[in-house]
């Protein structure tokens, strides 16, 4: 199958840990995690909790971080942080 992507957000981290797991039981083998903003850190802590609480054998691949520019006016530009942490199975 292709990448699977999951935007973590503000929902409690077990929902996105849920999810994870839903998508490597139905045959995933790559999950992108992705979060922007104050969300960086609970995607960090999903892929943690992922790894030491339900696959022993998970390995991240790759971790990617920047930033996105989000227009607010004509004149007006702002930049979020986001991170891409990519997980295998």
């Amino acid at each position: 199958m292709g990448r699977a992507m999951v935007i973590v957000g503000k929902k409690p981290k077990m929902r996105y840990v849920t999810a994870c797991i839903t998508l490597f039981n139905r045959g995933e083998k790559e999950i992108l995690l992705r979060a922007r903003g104050r969300s960086i850190s609970n995607c960090v802590d999903v892929a943690f909790l992922l790894k030491k609480s339900f696959y022993s054998n998970l390995k991240i691949k790759d971790i990617a971080i920047g930033y996105d520019e989000a227009e607010l006016d004509e004149n007006k530009k702002r930049y979020v942080s986001f991170i891409e942490i990519l997980i295998t199975k």
